[in-house]
């Protein structure tokens, strides 16, 4: 699968009208997996799922990966909102839902408000996006750490070059020097070459810098039912500190103990993508994890 082997669906969502941009592969008679990826600059599904997707589909699930609204090529709209009507639209009743970071967030209040239609939750990377006390001590030095210089070039600079976003994505990694760094940093470089989306990216990290980040408050997590694999990324040192990993695996342990049925993972030498930078392993344990909640 390439990254132009998508195509566009058009929701009705409340009174708006939501443009999304989706990739689907496998049998759609069989059950549906849908990947939910992360936020950021220039991010995309294909971006996020691009060694998932093929994998998921030969271990012959109906695997679909849609654009969040606002990023790659779709349109804004609110994320659960529209995973509903997109559910809706490919009359999928239930589906295993696969989210990472901002992605594995909208996963989770989907999954809370509605329980019926998730068959299984898989997380990874939204550890800081947890209301611990912990977390909402590192939430307000995000803007001062590595990972905000791309925002900040965003804003300031006319152009973006290659190697603003590889730096940026670099911080994402645990191993700065990984083949698929190039790979992610291209695939955002040819998104942002989009000059409206570019301008609407440097809005919301205006907005973003200026309101910070609202994390998801625990109870969220304990109204969840479906069965849950959360795969914690250990080391993440563009992003925080090494005082910082404790605070984070205590987020993921307090999300597994809120879940009722909830099993982790822990990753080491792995960052906030471990499906980008541990494919092998990441398809191996959510494929086993997925086969057993179908059975």
């Amino acid at each position: 699968m390439d990254i132009n082997d998508g195509e566009f669906i058009d929701l009705v969502v409340g009174e708006a009208k939501v443009s999304i941009y989706f990739y689907e592969v496998g049998n759609p008679d069989r059950e549906a997996v849908i990947l939910v990826h992360t936020g950021g600059a220039g991010v995309s599904a294909f971006m996020c799922w691009y060694q998932t997707l093929d994998a998921f589909a030969e271990a012959g699930y109906h695997v679909l990966a849609p654009d969040s609204p606002g990023f790659g090529r779709s349109s804004p709209g609110n994320g659960v909102d529209v995973l509903r009507a997109f559910m809706d639209a490919h009359g999928i009743q239930t589906a295993h839902l696969v989210g990472n970071s901002g992605g594995g967030m909208t996963c989770t209040n989907f999954a809370s408000r509605y329980p019926d239609r998730v068959r299984s939750l898989t997380l990874s990377g939204g550890e800081p996006r947890v209301d611990t006390e912990g977390t909402r001590d590192i939430m307000p030095k995000l803007g001062v750490t590595l990972r905000m210089e791309f925002a900040r070039a965003m804003l300031t600079k006319p152009e973006l070059s290659l190697e603003d976003v590889r730096r940026s994505t670099a911080d994402f990694f645990y191993n700065r020097d990984h083949p698929a760094v190039d790979v992610v940093a291209k695939f955002r470089m040819d998104t942002l070459s989009d000059l409206a989306l570019l301008e609407r990216v440097r809005a919301d990290a205006t907005a973003q810098i200026g309101r910070g980040r609202s994390n998801t408050p625990i109870e969220t997590f304990a109204a969840i039912t479906a069965p849950t694999y959360l795969l914690h990324g250990r080391d993440e040192p563009g992003f925080y500190s090494d005082a910082d990993a404790p605070v984070l695996l205590d987020a993921a342990m307090q999300v597994m103990h809120a879940i009722p049925n909830c099993r982790c993972t822990v990753l080491p030498y792995c960052g906030h993508w471990p499906q980008l930078e541990m494919p092998d392993t990441y398809n191996t344990m959510v494929l086993w994890f997925l086969k057993e909640a179908s059975s």
